[in-house]
This record gives structure tokens, C-alpha cells and sequence, in this order.
């Protein structure tokens, strides 16, 4: 794993029924996680766990694109859980 990968995978807590991995950092009003991410401009801006998951693990998330959990979960990052919704 990358050092992004292993800090966001750290931040998990692994579910055994359901092969979840389970956010334990912060979490919006909205029940979804969050965290802030650095930019490529060294700047540093909030997104959603999953998005931070996806970017770590799959890669950029095309524009008019959400990444949503699969398996329902909205504390899940695990990027097999992951997928992109046209907006």
C-alpha cells in the first residue's frame, strides 16, 4: 500500500460479514465520512472518505462524477465498494 492508502485503510475498522471497511474518522451531518485531502497545488480541501478512498486506490474521479458505495454502507471506503454515478 501507498503511505495515502495505508493512512486511510488505518482509519477503517474492517467488518467480517460484509467485507466493509468501516470509516472511524469524522463524519458529516449527512452520515457519510470525511477528510481532508491535500491538492496538487499543495492546498488542502474536505471530501468525502469515499472520494478519498477512490483517489488513493482507483484514481481520479471524472467531472459530472460521485463515487458511491455499492454495498449500501455509508461509512464504507473500501474501494471494491466503490463507484461512479453520473450528477
Amino acid at each position: 500500500m501507498t503511505p495515502q492508502q495505508q493512512k486511510l485503510h488505518d482509519m477503517t475498522k474492517q467488518l467480517d460479514d460484509s467485507d466493509c471497511w468501516i470509516w472511524q474518522g469524522q463524519v458529516s451531518n449527512s452520515g457519510y465520512g470525511r477528510v481532508m485531502e491535500v491538492q496538487a497545488n499543495r492546498g488542502t480541501k474536505m471530501v468525502s472518505a469515499q472520494t478519498a478512498s477512490y483517489h488513493a486506490f482507483v484514481g481520479i474521479v471524472p467531472e459530472g462524477h460521485l463515487v458511491k458505495q455499492s454495498c449500501g454502507q455509508r461509512l464504507c471506503i473500501n474501494p471494491k465498494h466503490l463507484e461512479l454515478i453520473a450528477v
